[in-house]
C-alpha cells in the first residue's frame, strides 16, 4: 500500500461511524466524479451560446428514431445525429 492509502487507513481507524458515513458519501462522490468526468467536447457544448436555436426550424424524429435508452451523438461535421452510438 502506497504513503497517502497507508495515512488514511490509519486516520480512518480514529473517525467515529458517523464521520465514516460521511467519509464514504465523499468518496462516492469523487468516485463518480472521475467516472463521469467530462471531455473537452462536453465542456464546450455545456458551456457554449445556445440562445440562437431559436432560429433553426425543429427537427422531425422520424418513427423509431427517438427511443427511450438509445444514446445520440451530434457529429458536428456533418450536422447529423447519430443514434445509437
Amino acid at each position: 500500500m502506497n504513503t497517502i492509502k497507508s495515512e488514511i487507513v490509519q486516520r480512518l481507524e480514529i473517525i467515529s461511524d458517523d464521520k465514516l458515513r460521511e467519509v464514504l458519501s465523499f468518496l462516492n462522490y469523487l468516485v463518480w466524479q472521475t467516472e463521469n468526468s467530462h471531455t473537452q467536447e462536453d465542456t464546450d457544448w455545456l458551456e457554449s451560446d445556445l440562445s440562437g436555436l431559436g432560429n433553426y426550424e425543429p427537427y422531425e424524429w422520424q418513427e423509431g428514431e427517438l427511443q427511450e435508452g438509445l444514446p445520440v451523438k451530434f457529429i458536428a461535421e456533418t450536422g447529423k445525429i447519430e443514434i445509437g452510438a
